[in-house]
């Protein structure tokens, strides 16, 4: 009874990340005249839930703010088609500055504003036989070994010395001879005196320098077989004609991909060109890179699951010309995955960070023009 409380625990989370519907909250205020009318009121009111609206998209990145510009007069001039329901928080007359503030809370219809966005996209408005052909290659990978080195630690001294000294000697005596019948005796007396002075200084200089060397980190790939379908929809449904990726490379690229990644954030020259060669021979212009790393999981506070992070990083290369060239880039963005345990966990974030990223990539590429 537990673990079926857990799941479903989860997959109400899950929903909430992905929700069709987003509460949103805005603020708007109007100036009036005289006295305070309820078109006043009205035109305070818009004005906040055009400010919810316009939070969402702020929330969800640069690339999105740009693209809901495009359309935001459509949504200002029919609001009741995007915005479900509204609730006055709370309500503000300033008597002496003639001004009026409200705030609000929101239900947002997203899937009506997306689909709006991808309507007014250049991806939307060309033929569909000028809709570019994309290739995306997304790699999850988990970190499998980690060498860290101690520091590497030189310790200098150097020592100057300065040292004089005074010497000085005396010698006094006395000698005497006596001579008796046939007898000589004779008698001697030395005195010695000796006075030595020294003086000694030391000047000492200490240092050192210390190496430090970054960890070795190699990484575990992690199959993408449940996330295919649901990044090919978001890339599908954005305008774009996908071609997977092991019908276009062969073998031989596709190892030498995962052999990169394995060892670091990038593809080596040598893999990058024979991907591009193939991309070409196949006449396909967008080629999309992603790595989706995931963390360790720990216990979420809230729910008592399994809770694990997913840091997304991806490019996008136009290769349609002479040279390749990068037209959008995803910068590491962080995602969160719960489950009863850490398998289901990391799956979900894993599934999540894919489609929140491909996502991003279609924003990015919308507001670049890019069809």
């Amino acid at each position: 009874m537990k673990k079926l409380l857990l799941a479903l625990v989860a997959l109400l989370l899950s929903a909430q990340c992905f929700a069709q519907v987003v509460t949103t909250k805005g603020v708007g205020s109007a100036s009036y005249n005289w006295v305070l009318s309820q078109s006043d009121k009205d035109k305070a009111l818009k004005a906040a839930q055009v400010s919810a609206v316009e939070r969402y998209f702020a929330e969800n990145g640069e690339a999105e703010s740009e693209n809901f510009e495009a359309i935001q007069p459509m949504v200002e001039a029919n609001l009741e088609k995007f915005i479900l329901s509204t609730t006055i928080i709370n309500e503000q007359n300033i008597e002496n500055l003639k001004k009026y503030s409200v705030s609000v809370r929101v239900d947002l219809n997203v899937a009506k504003l997306r689909s709006t966005i991808r309507g007014a996209s250049a991806t939307a408005k060309a033929a569909i036989g000028e809709r570019s052909q994309l290739v995306y290659v997304f790699v999850g990978r988990e970190a499998a070994s980690v060498r860290s080195y101690d520091d590497r630690i030189v310790k200098r001294t150097e020592i100057e010395g300065d040292a004089s000294m005074d010497q000085s000697k005396s010698v006094k005596g006395t000698e005497g001879e006596a001579v008796r019948s046939n007898k000589v005796s004779t008698t001697a007396n030395k005195r010695t005196s000796e006075s030595v002075n020294v003086k000694a200084s030391a000047k000492v200089e200490t240092g050192g320098s210390t190496t430090k060397k970054a960890d070795d980190l190699s990484y575990r790939l992690l199959p993408m077989n449940n996330t295919k379908t649901s990044i090919t929809s978001v890339f599908s449904q954005g305008g774009f004609q996908v071609a997977d990726p092991e019908f276009v490379l062969d073998d031989k690229d596709i190892k030498a991909v995962n052999q990169d990644f394995s060892t670091g954030n990038d593809l080596a020259p040598s893999t990058i060109r024979a991907v591009v060669a193939s991309l070409r021979k196949a006449q396909i212009p967008l080629l999309v890179l992603a790595t989706l790393d995931v963390g360790i999981p720990s216990q979420d506070n809230a729910t008592g699951m399994q809770r694990v992070a997913v840091t997304v990083t991806g490019r996008v290369l136009d290769i349609s010309g002479n040279l390749p060239r990068e037209v959008a880039s995803v910068p590491a963005v962080q995602y969160f995955g719960i489950g009863p345990d850490n398998a289901s966990a990391s799956g979900k974030a894993l599934k999540d960070a894919s489609q929140a990223a491909a996502r991003e990539v279609v924003s990015r590429l919308n507001a670049a023009g890019v069809h």
